[in-house]
């Protein structure tokens, strides 16, 4: 049977992708992606209009970003049915659509993922997701997140198979407690009275290694405290709390409990950028801020001293509460930094990029978020997304940036691509110390 995306995959992929590089005209433009790929819009790497990839300096409206992002994911739709000879869900398949929608089919059709999934091996298949974490040799977090995302839609159905019915048997016992095996070998669907099920402990024990109940012995029934600890999980996920156990709620289950036993991703390898507070004023009203580019050790190795935000407007913010159009500093956040993008070719410091107000001078460095839309932002006019490096251009009579972060000097300017070119750093945590 041919399948075809729901709108949760559209939402995820969305999400997952953004819609970078918006300019002042309502229109977006091409920017590099955290592993070196010319993208635009909600992703695209392929240029429809022109039938190339998409390439420095291509420009397209939103309504174009939103017509290429459905042709790409109808492509990747069609992939997905070819790849797939088993039984899925539409969970599944929405899942797997975003995960080659961002890695691409070859991806998928070379992977371990696609083997066990054809095996029937659906756990083991839902495993593999966080392995696909890494670009250009480390381990990206946009990519952790986005993985875990995939992994818990490929799981929200459950999978095929996992509809049973009530058992009934009559004395109950307890055990002790221990982890359970994924999948979880939970066969019924479960609710209050049930007793002398090993569904049941299997369950009591699985909610035990989240912390909805203590440690210890489980029974083996379905107690008035196990209906408690279900309604409280299925609250806290977003679910149909009616302290029923069924195939909705052993998902959601079986995706936490593989989600608490994932490692932590490892620490950073490589120098990275960090920006803070000096609590001090600059002639234009602007706060200094501290650029430093910090070893894996945690030594600052160097530091510039930049500004963000225009004059009046300094009001430091986590990003989700970011408001756009506020001309506020850049917000708390992680970021990945692009490379140097030149407006007259490399180390012309005097053509500056088309702006406006003439407000970015020769280098722009883009700052891509790495933490998708949440909803909070979505309520808030689309959040904040659009970053970068550069020098205050107009500062003479305009001082300040729309949210960038700005050298104030052109030798600062300088001093700040010698320091990427040295260090070349890929990680801009920003902190403005609200955690």
């Amino acid at each position: 049977m041919v399948m075809f995306p729901s709108k949760d995959c559209l939402e995820l992929i969305k999400e997952s992708e953004g819609l970078y590089r918006k300019l002042s005209n309502g229109k977006v433009a091409a920017y590099i992606d955290p592993v070196g790929v010319w993208t635009i819009g909600y992703g695209s790497t392929f240029n429809f209009d022109h039938n190339r990839p998409v390439q420095k300096g291509d420009i397209i409206d939103r309504p174009t970003a939103e017509l290429w992002l459905n042709q790409e994911i109808d492509q990747k739709a069609k992939a997905v049915n070819v790849l797939c000879s088993v039984e899925i869900t539409q969970s599944m398949f929405d899942a797997l659509v975003s995960f080659i929608f961002n890695l691409g089919e070859g991806a998928l059709k070379r992977s371990t993922l696609l083997k066990k999934l054809n095996s029937e091996d659906y756990e083991g298949a839902a495993r593999e997701f966080d392995r696909w974490i890494h670009g250009d040799g480390k381990v990206l977090p946009g990519l952790v997140i986005r993985r875990d995302k995939e992994e818990a839609l490929f799981r929200q159905d459950g999978f095929p198979g996992d509809d049973a019915t009530i058992p009934v048997a009559t004395a109950a016992v307890t055990k002790e407690y221990q982890p359970v095996e994924l999948p979880l070998k939970i066969q019924s669907t479960l609710k209050s009275g049930v007793v002398n099920s090993e569904d049941c402990y299997v369950l009591n024990c699985g909610l035990a290694e989240l912390g909805y109940l203590d440690t210890g012995t489980q029974p083996n029934s379905y107690t008035a405290v196990t209906e408690k600890a279900v309604e409280w999980f299925q609250g806290e996920k977003d679910l149909q709390v009616d302290g029923k156990f069924g195939r909705e709620t052993k998902a959601a289950l079986a995706a936490a409990i593989a989600k608490s036993r994932k490692p932590a991703p490892p620490a950073l390898e490589r120098i990275h950028c960090r920006l803070t507070r000096t609590k001090t004023a600059n002639s234009d009203g602007l706060e200094v801020l501290s650029l430093e580019f910090v070893s894996p050790k945690g030594k600052t190795l160097n530091k510039l001293n930049v500004v963000s935000g225009a004059p009046g407007r300094q009001t430091f913010r986590l990003l989700e509460d970011g408001i756009p159009g506020s001309l506020e500093p850049i917000p708390q956040s992680r970021y990945f930094i692009a490379d140097i993008e030149w407006a007259g070719g490399k180390d012309d410091f005097s053509t500056p990029h088309p702006h406006p107000m003439n407000g970015i001078g020769p280098v722009f460095v883009p700052l891509v978020r790495t933490v998708p839309m949440r909803d909070r932002e979505r309520g808030n006019a689309g959040g904040r997304d659009d970053f970068g490096f550069h020098i205050d251009w107009n500062n003479s009579s305009s001082p300040g940036s729309a949210g960038c972060v700005c050298t104030s000097t052109l030798a600062d300017l300088r001093e700040l691509v010698r320091l990427l070119r040295l260090y070349d750093p890929r990680d801009l945590f920003v902190d403005w110390g609200l955690l």
